[in-house]
């Protein structure tokens, strides 16, 4: 029998103190309750690290934030929040922070979590294809991801990012490689959450 998993309700709350106004999602309409109170937990905890990682205690810090859906469906939650400081005159600065959580049971993966042995190395290695074929600019030499590396999932696609200043110079942005699921099919585990996505297909 197929078992289809409906996409998670999301409600926009805002979180607001003074010279701070930021956008964040919360899961509503989700089956399990206890799932939605992981998943809101976690959403709210990444967004007061999120404020934490912009203030700057010396410099008046006008912080604003937005977030965006990457993935919601088949039990998937992949978001993406982004928070934006001002430091009148100052240098602004942007920092994001993504979450993918299964919706069945609350629980956030960090990137080690969704593959088998092997993955860093097909992953490195394509964004290494990347670099050089859209030949973007480097602080210093590409020295491969972390298991804890930023990323989303989107779609039939993993997005691995990197911060402002983590391996690129400002003016250059956030460095995101998008890398198809099938590139990664040895490495994904059959009963791991991102062989739900079909992505052969």
């Amino acid at each position: 029998m197929l078992l289809i998993k409906r996409p998670v309700d999301i409600i926009t709350r805002v979180y607001r103190r003074p010279d701070i106004t930021m956008l964040y999602p919360q899961v509503a309409g989700n089956g399990n309750l206890n799932a939605n109170l992981m998943m809101n937990a976690k959403i709210r905890n990444a967004v007061m690290d999120l404020v934490k990682s912009l203030e700057q205690p010396d410099l008046r810090s006008v912080i604003e934030g937005s977030f965006e859906i990457k993935n919601n469906q088949r039990g998937i939650l992949s978001i993406l929040l982004i928070g934006m400081a001002e430091f009148g005159g100052a240098h602004p600065m942007t920092v994001t922070k993504s979450l993918t959580m299964d919706t069945g049971t609350g629980e956030s993966y960090s990137l080690h979590q969704l593959f088998s042995p092997g993955y860093m190395e097909i992953i490195n290695n394509e964004i290494k294809r990347q670099i050089r074929e859209r030949d973007i600019p480097l602080i210093d030499s590409f020295k491969g991801i972390s298991p804890e590396q930023d990323y989303y999932i989107s779609d039939h696609t993993i997005v691995i990012f990197y911060q402002l200043y983590e391996l690129s110079p400002y003016a250059a942005g956030f460095p995101y490689f998008p890398i198809p699921l099938y590139m990664l099919s040895d490495v994904i585990p059959g009963d791991g959450l991102l062989a739900r996505l079909d992505y052969f297909i």
